[in-house]
């Protein structure tokens, strides 16, 4: 056995991590650019960086003060149609009676005994027909025309019941049955009748002279809404001063 003993191993350093701490690297903070002045930290990583923009400042608003402003109603301009219709249907009693008594008075001049049994014959009426249609027509559109335009359409109603009797009492006694020649000397006949040439001119003079009522209605009719219109127009612009004078006085806030 030999006296030297072997060299022994170098000793390793110690590396018991246990008790040591392992050295970590230094830490930097690290800041997000400044932004409109301020200095905003990062955040980790892992999640977004969301930079709120300066905040501005917080301006008050007056309370909006709301007028309500009340218009008057717009006026309707009012017609002359009922009333004008009224007046043509009690004209159509006129005309009866006056046609009735011209009839009567006919029928004595030449030789017949005075009476009035025709107003039992429904050829008596046709005129009355036509005069009523005729005038109801002719107010519905004139309306609140002048009594110019009435006495324009007195002739045409004239025309009307004097062509329209014609035609309808021939019609009523059977002409289309009868050849061209008979049709047209029945129809020849029909004009020179005295009964139809008298009822058109009644119809013309009774229209004429309740056709001038027909118009002095209208005439305030159109008065009434003109004065009605102006009215509306004055009150309208007294609201509207009197809501500037209201919006003039509120009070305003600095």
């Amino acid at each position: 056995m030999s006296d030297e003993t072997p060299a022994s191993a170098p000793k390793r350093p110690r590396t018991d991590t246990s008790t040591d701490e392992v050295a970590q690297p230094p830490v930097v903070a690290e800041h997000s650019p400044a932004v409109g002045g301020k200095t905003v930290p990062a955040r980790d990583s892992a999640e977004p960086v969301v930079v709120a923009p300066d905040a501005a400042p917080v301006v008050e608003k007056p309370a909006e003060r709301i007028v309500y402003l009340t218009t008057p109603a717009v006026p309707v301009k009012k017609g002359n149609r009922g009333v004008g219709s009224l007046i043509a249907v009690l004209s159509a009693i006129v005309f009866t009676a006056l046609l009735a008594a011209i009839t009567a008075i006919v029928g004595v001049a030449s030789g017949a005994p005075l009476g009035f049994s025709f107003l039992a014959q429904a050829q008596f009426y046709i005129p009355v027909l036509f005069y009523v249609i005729g005038f109801l027509l002719l107010v519905l559109t004139l309306n609140r025309a002048s009594w110019s335009a009435y006495i324009i359409g007195s002739l045409v109603l004239a025309v009307f019941v004097y062509f329209g009797t014609i035609g309808l009492g021939l019609l009523g006694t059977g002409i289309i049955q009868n050849t061209q020649a008979e049709a047209a000397a029945r129809f020849a006949a029909g004009l020179r009748n005295p009964f139809i040439v008298v009822s058109a001119l009644l119809a013309r003079e009774v229209s004429l002279w309740f056709g001038a009522a027909i118009a002095a209605r209208g005439r305030k009719v159109k008065a009434r809404n003109v004065e009605a219109r102006v009215a509306f127009d004055r009150d309208l612009v007294e609201k509207k001063a009197e809501h500037e004078r209201g919006s003039a006085a509120a009070p305003t806030a600095d």
